[in-house]
């Protein structure tokens, strides 16, 4: 009888073993590089994603157009009616209608180092005046065939700077949101990857544990018959059985659950129970950075942190142009040219005339009740604001980079003793399962053993899990 128990519980033990070793976990029908591609290409997030940074593309590529020449046709028709007092006959209060249309080609171009616009065009203005009862004023024809000019609102203000930095900045964080969107898309499939593989093995240990569990319970019955085994030792094999089909109908029920999360990001209808085992990846090389290296990768790479610091420019350049509002503001604007009035169009381009329009504006705010100056205060204390944003921002970067290093190290440790811990806990059951086959010990102590083993499959799993998932977050922070 003896060794048709020791037949019985090796054979059992053997079997579970096989499936449970950890160089035997079957071959996989989704690798984790496969998974994360699949990812990538089908979850809505990234088509999202995608679209948002070509739409950034596309703006910042209209922004550079504008600081090229700009050539353009402009063309007003206008219509206006002076209405004055009827009984009199001055000419200054005579009744017009007066039908105008103006055309102007102008290729205009923006001076980047100075802040102001250079223009070049021609212009043609047709008026034609109408009076009841009368004849004069006739049509008018004003001509310009040349007319140059620069102008500038603000001097000493160059806002074309300031925007290119701003734009320059915005384009680089939508850039590296996309980047970072795929990464992040990466960590959530390797975390539903690590957590269906997991419960796979779980499931399959649960499985493992209530085949064995129900083989010495039907050797503790044919024990009893002979009165080897107590009633009370049947009655706790019978309860740890119970406990054993429980604990795999939790353990399938996570399993469902983890399948279906993965399903559903890689947008597939359902992934088959059937599928065989997923396959664990070989184990990555040390992170070779210092926590240093990591914090500073974390910020360089982070689209949070660009987008703060775009921010942040955005709002000094808001500061400077306030601090040069806040007192006297000058405005130029210089028009040089050639015109001729005439009443036939063809006459209004001959015997053209130089003329020079110059003109400065010069506002002093003498009575504004300190709005000027409260602008300034108010744009000053909103750029304190953003760059204490922006040191927010790196701080919190830089916290989870090295906080997730430091994780990464002791996780890859914790791993490495689990998996020491399984070798452990399968030689010590062996041999529980060899003294308990023998009469050597009771079933509390084999219980005990198998106990051991479950727990220390348990923990090697947990570990794996939580060494992969810290492994691709630290990626989504710091990989170029």
């Amino acid at each position: 009888m003896k060794n048709s128990i020791n037949m019985h519980l090796r054979q059992c033990l053997l079997t579970g073993l096989a499936f449970l070793s950890l160089g035997s976990w079957g071959q996989a029908s989704l690798t984790l590089h496969e998974v994360i591609r699949l990812s990538q290409d089908s979850a809505i997030t990234a088509f999202q994603s995608r679209q948002e940074y070509q739409s950034h593309q596309a703006s910042y590529e209209a922004f550079e157009a504008l600081r090229k020449p700009q050539l353009s046709l402009k063309i007003v028709p206008n219509y206006s009616r002076i209405i004055s007092d009827p009984t009199r006959d001055y000419v200054y209060l005579r009744n017009y209608d007066i039908f105008s249309t103006s055309a102007q080609l102008r290729l205009s171009q923006k001076m980047l180092p100075f802040g102001g616009e250079a223009y070049v065009g021609t212009q043609a203005i047709w008026s034609e005046f109408f009076r009841e009862g009368a004849s004069g004023y006739p049509r008018q024809f004003v001509a310009s065939p040349l007319l140059v000019g620069y102008s500038q609102s603000l001097l000493g203000y160059n806002p074309f700077r300031w925007e290119k930095h701003v734009e320059d900045q915005r384009l680089k964080a939508a850039r590296q949101q996309h980047e970072y969107n795929l990464r992040l898309i990466a960590e959530e499939a390797a975390v539903r990857y690590f957590r269906l593989l997991c419960r796979q093995r779980m499931a399959m240990l649960r499985q493992e544990e209530l085949s064995l569990n129900d083989t010495v319970l039907a050797i503790a019955r044919e024990k009893a018959t002979i009165a080897i085994v107590t009633q009370q030792e049947l009655h706790a094999m019978e309860l740890q059985l119970q406990n054993s089909a429980n604990l795999l109908a939790a353990a399938l029920k996570d399993e469902q659950k983890a399948r279906a999360e993965l399903a559903s990001l890689l947008r597939m209808k359902r992934i088959p129970n059937d599928t065989a085992l997923l396959d664990i990846p070989d184990m990555p090389l040390p992170v070779p950075y210092t926590a240093e290296e990591v914090a500073m990768l974390a910020r360089s790479n982070s689209p949070a942190y660009q987008h703060q610091l775009a921010e942040l420019t955005e709002a000094r350049h808001q500061e400077e142009k306030a601090r040069k509002e806040r007192g006297v503001n000058l405005g130029l604007d210089i028009n040089l040219g050639l015109q001729q009035v005439n009443s036939t169009f063809g006459s209004a381009y001959k015997n053209q005339q130089l003329y020079a329009l110059g003109s400065l504006q010069v506002t002093i705010p003498l009575m504004d009740h300190g709005a000027a100056k409260k602008r300034h205060a108010a744009a000053m204390a909103w750029g304190e604001r953003q760059e204490s944003a922006l040191q927010e921002t790196e701080r919190l970067l830089e916290e989870d980079a090295i906080v997730t290093l430091q994780k990464l190290h002791e996780s890859r440790k914790i791993l490495e003793s689990t998996e020491q811990a399984i070798k452990l806990a399968e030689s010590h059951f062996y041999e529980t399962v060899e003294n308990y086959a023998n009469g050597l010990c009771d079933i509390n102590t084999f219980s005990l053993g198998q106990s051991r083993w479950v727990t220390a499959y348990t923990n090697y799993l947990n570990a794996l899990e939580e060494f992969w998932t810290t492994h691709y977050h630290l990626q989504t922070l710091i990989e170029n």
